[in-house]
């Protein structure tokens, strides 16, 4: 019983969702269909987009002072030698729910900035929305391609310049497809386990192996570096595993059931958070888009297979020990 509170407490702790550090509130996409790539580059300053289109990081030098206006052409962020500082009277950071709940957004675009310091380096991510301004225009086409150009002004030094770059656009594909294998997979997964246990520990033990991937894939993307809490969460996804997997070889048949039930669960979970990998163009994620999505398949018609089989394992155990 100790096992199954074990198994359950680690499930739930690698199931919570994960939350960008420089947009609070804002979820991690998973997958995209537009990728915003930069032409060309400035001195003293290194940039790099994130998620596809969605986020901005940049990296001043120690000695430079930048300062990233904002939309209404507003102060919006300044790196100097101290680190990072976000203006509360942007109306732009506010629009883009940029790290602060205590903004204090000005209508005039000429207010007196209100710096907070975000960040003791030089660097900081952001998202920035001039990066998918033209998303929009993407609805009026079916192939992929560019379309159009993006710019984020930046003041260097007291120097004018910016950063710019071109949005692209990839077509989904044909999604439905690979959602139906999910289906099918699911059905053919959920009928073997009902049947037979072996069938089910060998499904919650596929369904583990491919969380286990998945997640892992997910965590070693780089935004754009790997974070400190990414190895974390690797290492909790490693012993989560592993304690599945000690629980699907026990030879205690309730014991296998139940962790299957577990695997289950999890698996449905993370299947669902990463639907999008199978309706979008382009996972983001370490792992190449083809593997991810047909790891995501394996998630789900599996993790749905084992749930399934595991529920009537359960009825099925249950029945035979009132038989006994």
């Amino acid at each position: 019983m100790r096992l199954a509170v074990v198994l359950g407490l680690l499930v739930t702790a690698a199931a919570l969702p994960d939350v960008a550090s420089a947009h609070v509130g804002r979820t991690l996409p998973v997958a995209t269909n537009f990728t915003a790539r930069m032409a060309g580059s400035i001195p003293g300053v290194q940039a790099k987009v994130v998620d596809g289109d969605q986020t901005l990081w940049l990296r001043a030098t120690a000695a430079a002072v930048v300062l990233v206006p904002g939309t209404l052409g507003e102060p919006l962020l300044r790196f100097d030698q101290r680190g990072v500082w976000l203006n509360l009277r942007s109306p732009t950071a506010q629009a883009d729910g940029i790290d602060r709940f205590d903004l204090r957004p000005s209508a005039s675009p000429h207010a007196q900035p209100l710096w907070h310091r975000v960040a003791g380096g030089h660097a900081y991510a952001w998202h920035e929305h001039r990066l998918h301004a033209l998303q929009p225009l993407a609805r009026i086409r079916s192939s992929a391609g560019p379309i159009g150009p993006w710019s984020v002004p930046v003041v260097v030094d007291g120097r004018r310049l910016a950063l710019n770059g071109v949005l692209d656009y990839s077509p989904p594909g044909a999604a439905w497809a690979w959602i139906a294998l999910s289906a099918l997979l699911a059905a053919a997964s959920s009928a073997l386990a009902t049947r037979w246990t072996a069938a089910l520990v060998a499904l919650a033990l596929a369904a583990t192996s491919a969380v286990w991937a998945i997640r892992i894939g997910r965590e070693l993307y780089g935004r754009p570096n790997v974070a400190a809490i990414g190895y974390a969460e690797v290492a909790i996804t490693c012993a989560v595993g592993a304690a599945l997997v000690f629980g699907l070889v026990r030879h205690d048949e309730g014991m296998r059931v139940l962790t299957a039930f577990l695997v289950g669960v999890g698996a449905l979970y993370e299947g669902l958070t990463m639907l999008p990998v199978l309706t979008h163009a382009i996972a983001l994620s370490a792992l190449p888009t083809i593997v991810a999505r047909l790891l995501e398949v394996l998630t789900l018609g599996a993790g749905i297979g084992t749930l399934v089989g595991s529920v009537f394992g359960h009825m099925r155990t249950r029945t035979a020990v009132e038989a006994a």
